[in-house]
């Protein structure tokens, strides 16, 4: 079993030194930049299981980050058969193996003893379900940011996941 979702909370949409700025319309999600929409905006709740081991429950990350970093794994897991999510504010990584046609899960904290594993084609398709849901509550919550180039950039990593209007 393979889980990947979030929990939006509109506490963590804005960053604590930029709310005086937003309220003041001085900020536009249209044009932040890509680093600023990865490590401080829209932190919410992140859950990320696999085979009943959670590597994430509940903890509070950037959503826009976390999607750009599963989307790379996807074309790392391709081109070199491993990946990592790694958490730039801590020591913790998630490590991605391809065995065969499965993908071994392993981790720097608390690794369970047996890695788990699914089939490639499961963690495709759950990272492109994850982009696709996260992208699309974005853009209906957030309107102004549907056109920021840093999702224009997400959309093109996973094309396949997004929907027409997204």
């Amino acid at each position: 079993m393979l889980n990947i979702g979030f929990t939006p909370d509109s506490d963590m949409d804005i960053p604590a030194g930029a709310e005086c700025a937003w309220r003041e319309g001085r900020i536009g999600l249209a044009t932040l930049s890509a680093t600023d929409l990865r490590y401080g905006w829209f932190a919410y709740r992140i859950d990320f299981e696999v085979g009943g081991h959670a590597f994430l429950s509940a903890a509070r990350e950037p959503l826009v980050d976390i999607m750009f970093t599963l989307a790379h794994t996807l074309r790392s897991l391709q081109e070199n058969g491993s990946a990592e999510i790694d958490f730039t504010e801590s020591s913790y990584v998630i490590r991605l193996e391809l065995t065969g046609g499965r993908v071994a899960f392993t981790s720097s904290h608390r690794a369970p003893a047996e890695p788990p594993q699914c089939a490639v084609e499961e963690y495709g398709a759950a990272v492109r379900a994850f982009v696709a849901t996260g992208v699309a509550w974005l853009v209906e919550n957030r309107p102004a940011i549907a056109e920021n180039p840093a999702l224009h950039e997400l959309r093109a990593l996973v094309p396949e996941a997004m929907p027409p209007n997204a």
